[in-house]
């Protein structure tokens, strides 16, 4: 029954959950800036307190107005109130001063905890595997920590930061009216109670409604996406979707609004019934202090500073339950911080694994079988491979045929689910992750078009070397981008992208010379992979890029797949991906004897050209 009428807040399950949150977020405000922690909470608490001495004041002034009423002598009585009134006054510019103060910091430390959580988001996903990545259901949750990181944290520091201001001010109004009786007190805490009640259960039902909006919000993302971007200006104007789009946009944040139209407005309607406890207290209360002065018990003045004092106690008591309950709802924001920085890769990137500096002899799969989930289908299926330091491989095959997944094993984004990946002989999985990442130079299919300057478009590919400007000219070159770089306004300081000044918009062949000469700057890598590296690029520019990168690759593994066999036919091992197996292998000339699927593809391509 007790646990019934009392506020939820006073549970032990909520005030750990809003004891969590303050210390989870005061963690962070800590670990960026103490001195501006501190001075957000002195300021907070000075401002709160000052309300003491301004009621004791304005008491003061109105004792001595009512005293002087109808005195002969008004220069007497004059002089001290100018010096109440001055310091009344003067204790209110200092409240307003430190408000301005607090305001303001308020709002830098607000700045510097999104960006924080902003920073903190990018370098834990860093960490993670594409198998975590991938998951649907992070997907899900982590495109809600992303879509409230803002105002949430905007929210929880102005919560957070009220509260010392509120504790204080309640201290000191509640200070003045224990002098009358502790049950005005106990009857202000108790009357906004209700409030809290309700708050509570709508709490939960908000985050349960913004759980459920997740995926809309994830599509409505692309569309606006779609829309806003303007390399994809002219697919949209030539179809003319942007309307379609748009109305799709539309009947999503309809429901959207609609839904949290519905959730407010009862929350609302059970609120009014809250207000009629605190109604009949406040003009109870009012009565009684007017009686107090009727019977001459208690001054006109006294009269006037309990009255504010009563207010202030109220609304600070409001403030506070409000901070509390703000706090309660941004746990479950924080929870989701908490559980991302908390996650661990469902891979073992093993850190204290051999740190591989060189490949020596080359990577083999043995017996490796893949699918991405327990309950789907095998995408790969019993491969074995033997890729040798020296070898130029392709790798061909129709659409789903495994190729790109062969390519995700080979570079570790996954793990084999049965069979094994080695290196020299180790098991890969036994190897350092970024060490192992380090042996590798790639160029996949959906490469990162990078808006900044041609320096860190190229110079992204080692960013140990990014001042090594000959070096990134090199690259350049080499990728048959260099004419281009040099014809830019502001040559290999200039930005790819028309948004900012002087920016230039590569066509689609130019952005795959940049993410070639990207790959090509990273000379440390042993193996270079290549997933359909000239598809967009003209026949010329593709002979004298494969050239460089025949010639760069002598000593190493360079692994391409790509659908041009006037390309292929130059391995000197081709891998045919049929299904999830490799079905073939073998140079040009030997799988052409065999008169199988890579016979078949390669003539279908050729009589194109007949």
């Amino acid at each position: 029954m007790i646990k019934k009428i009392l506020p939820p807040l006073i549970y032990r399950e909520q005030f750990a959950q809003i004891f969590f949150t303050i210390r989870e977020v005061f963690g962070i405000l800590w670990n960026i800036n103490p001195r501006l922690t501190i001075l957000v909470l002195a300021l907070s608490s000075f401002f709160g307190f000052l309300s003491l001495p301004i009621f004791y004041l304005e008491k003061l002034i109105l004792d001595k107005l009512v005293g002087s009423i109808g005195t002969s002598n008004w220069q007497a009585a004059i002089y001290p109130l100018a010096l109440l009134i001055g310091a009344r006054a003067l204790a209110e510019t200092i409240r307003n001063v430190i408000g301005s103060i607090q305001s303001y910091a308020k709002q830098v430390a607000s700045r510097a905890f999104n960006i924080r959580v902003e920073i903190m988001l990018g370098e834990k996903l860093a960490t993670l595997d594409a198998q975590t990545i991938n998951d649907p259901t992070f997907q899900d949750r982590y495109n809600k920590i992303e879509r409230q990181s803002g105002n949430r944290g905007w929210s929880l520091i102005m919560s957070l930061t009220d509260i010392p201001g509120s504790i204080l001010g309640l201290i000191s109004s509640a200070g003045i009216l224990l002098f009358l009786s502790p049950l005005v007190v106990v009857l202000a805490a108790l009357v906004t109670f209700p409030v809290i009640l309700v708050d509570r259960d709508y709490v939960k039902k908000g985050y349960e409604l913004d759980s459920k909006q997740s995926l809309r919000y994830r599509i409505y993302g692309w569309l606006a996406s779609y829309l806003q971007e303007t390399k994809r200006y002219c697919e949209l104007r030539i179809l003319s979707l942007q309307g379609h789009l748009v109305n799709r946009m539309k009947n999503i944040s309809n429901e959207f609004l609609e839904e949290d139209k519905n959730l407010r407005a009862k929350r609302e309607k059970s609120r009014i019934w809250t207000y009629f406890p605190y109604l009949f207290y406040y003009g109870g209360t009012n009565i009684y202090f007017a009686f107090l002065v009727i019977t001459t018990k208690i001054s006109v003045g006294s009269y006037q500073m309990f009255l504010r004092a009563l207010l202030s106690v109220g609304q600070n008591f409001s403030s506070l339950f409000n901070s509390f309950s703000e706090i309660y709802e941004n746990y479950v924001y924080v929870e989701d911080i908490h559980w991302f920085m908390n996650l661990k890769p469902q891979m073992n990137v093993n850190e204290n694994g051999e740190k591989v500096e060189k490949v020596v002899n080359g990577i083999e799969f043995k017996d490796v079988w893949f699918k991405y989930a327990e309950d789907k289908d095998w995408i790969l299926k019993g491969i074995n491979l033997n890729l040798t330091l020296g070898e130029r491989i392709a790798v061909v095959g129709e659409n789903g045929a495994g190729k790109s997944t062969l390519i995700k094993l080979l570079t570790r984004f996954y793990d084999p689910s049965e069979g094994a990946v080695e290196l020299d002989g180790k098991d890969v999985r036994l190897l350092n992750y970024e060490y192992y990442h380090k042996r590798f130079a790639v160029l996949f299919q959906d490469f990162e078009t990078y808006p900044f300057s041609v320096i860190d478009t190229i110079g992204f590919g080692d960013v140990e070397r990014m001042k090594d400007i000959e070096g990134i000219k090199v690259a350049a070159k080499k990728a048959d981008i260099d004419e281009f770089v040099e014809s830019l306004p502001l040559k290999y300081e200039n930005p790819l992208n028309q948004q900012f000044d002087k920016g230039v918009q590569p066509s689609g062949g130019q952005w795959q010379r940049f993410g070639i000469a990207r790959m090509l700057f990273r000379e440390k890598a042993d193996i270079l992979v290549l997933d359909e590296p000239t598809s967009n690029v003209d026949p010329e520019a593709e002979e004298k890029i494969f050239n460089e990168l025949l010639k760069k690759s002598k000593s190493k593994i360079l692994i391409f797949v790509s659908q041009r066999f006037s390309t292929v036919r130059r391995a000197d091992k081709i891998l045919v991906v049929d299904k999830g197996k490799v079905i073939e292998q073998g140079t040009h000339e030997e799988l052409m004897k065999l008169d199988g699927k890579y016979t078949r593809l390669f003539k279908l391509q050729a009589k194109g050209y007949v």
